[in-house]
């Protein structure tokens, strides 16, 4: 028998979208294609990957005039006109639905994207994710959907969720993007050390605000990831060091006595599968994002979760409070592979559809998680 053919979608901004499709497909059994924008050189890796494509991206070359109408539809998030981009967009990935006809879309995420492929008439899991989701593209998007595929679990989801929303969704328990393969051995540090992280998604100048840090907390050492110094302070407080990018940067905070990153979540997983006391500071993103998801990371005690950068003189407290946490409430959000589950369901969705695909008199309900 054929493998089902999947296609994802994944959304081009920062990393996590393309290392959330990744991870799922190394335990997918059917064969997949990519539909993504801004490839760049990207590379990409799947057990069964068979294709990239790489769409014109809808924010290049929008005209001003264009750009004002981009909300003027509530059923979309953004919808500029007279866009060549958008234009060759839609052609190109519609174009493509009629030609590979695939068995099934997995939209991360776009609900424009999830309205096209809708009306070409292929089914399509939407993936959701934390924020106040509530307006008409997102309910529409999602019950154009024949489920939902949220990559947490069930006990972080937010009290403002609908309970149709709820019912419809696919809870997932943490993975990560890659083995760990990084050394067991724990380094010997004269004082506590605490890691900052951040990502690809975008941030704030806090060169100030790290330093200030630093030197509220002379008795840590501070560890800065993803962030080069600036240059300007040749004073920075002697605790305080900025490492740049790292391709590994676990092998950095595996054993730090605190960590500090944005509330994305790749990161937080990631960071919560190593068991590290947290801070989950929310960076400012659509629809409140990294708000919702800080509150919940708080509520459920799994880090200390803010809303905004800390105000000069609360270190030494949040400190406290991080390293207080009982780390061991991740052993649930990780007992079982989440990749492996969302590979598990997908390929038993997809062999429904390719099934009702071939046999249209086939009544069969869609399977569960």
């Amino acid at each position: 028998m054929n493998r089902p053919h999947v296609g994802f979608y994944v959304h081009y901004h920062g990393l996590g979208h393309k290392h959330r499709a990744e991870a799922i497909m190394r335990h997918l059994d059917c064969d997949c294609t990519i539909i993504t924008s801004r490839r760049g050189d990207a590379a990409w890796s799947g057990r069964h990957l068979i294709d990239v494509m790489d769409l014109p991206c809808d924010i290049d070359d929008v005209p001003d005039h264009g750009y004002r109408h981009r909300q003027d539809v509530p059923a979309l998030h953004y919808a500029p006109l007279w866009t060549v981009n958008i234009t060759e967009r839609v052609a190109a990935y519609t174009g493509w639905l009629h030609d590979a006809k695939p068995d099934l879309m997995v939209v991360d995420v776009s609900a424009e994207i999830s309205m096209l492929t809708r009306l070409a008439s292929i089914p399509q899991i939407v993936v959701r994710q934390h924020g106040r989701r509530d307006d008409d593209a997102h309910h529409n998007a999602y019950a154009a959907a024949i489920s939902l595929l949220a990559p947490f679990p069930e006990s972080w989801e937010d009290d403002i969720t609908p309970a149709w929303v709820r019912e419809k969704t696919i809870y997932l328990n943490g993975f990560r993007r890659k083995s760990d393969t990084a050394s067991q051995t724990q380094p010997q540090n004269d004082c506590p050390t605490v890691v900052v992280m951040f990502g690809r998604g975008g941030h704030a100048d806090v060169h100030a605000p790290l330093r200030s840090a630093a030197n509220e907390c002379p008795d840590f050492q501070w560890l800065v990831i993803g962030l080069d110094d600036d240059g300007n302070h040749p004073a920075s407080p002697a605790n305080l060091r900025f490492l740049g990018w790292h391709e590994s940067p676990q092998d950095i905070y595996r054993h730090a006595d605190v960590v500090v990153t944005a509330a994305g979540h790749n990161s937080v997983m990631e960071i919560g599968s190593y068991r590290r006391p947290m801070i989950a500071v929310a960076q400012d993103r659509p629809f409140d994002e990294q708000i919702r998801k800080a509150r919940v990371l708080d509520r459920e005690g799994l880090a200390v979760g803010l809303s905004r950068w800390p105000e000069p003189g609360s270190w030494p407290k949040l400190l406290d409070r991080a390293r207080d946490l009982d780390t061991s409430q991740w052993e649930s959000v990780f007992q079982d592979d989440g990749a492996q589950q969302a590979a598990r369901y997908l390929t038993s969705t997809a062999q429904w559809a390719a099934k009702q695909k071939r046999s249209q008199t086939e009544t069969s309900p869609c399977p569960s998680a």
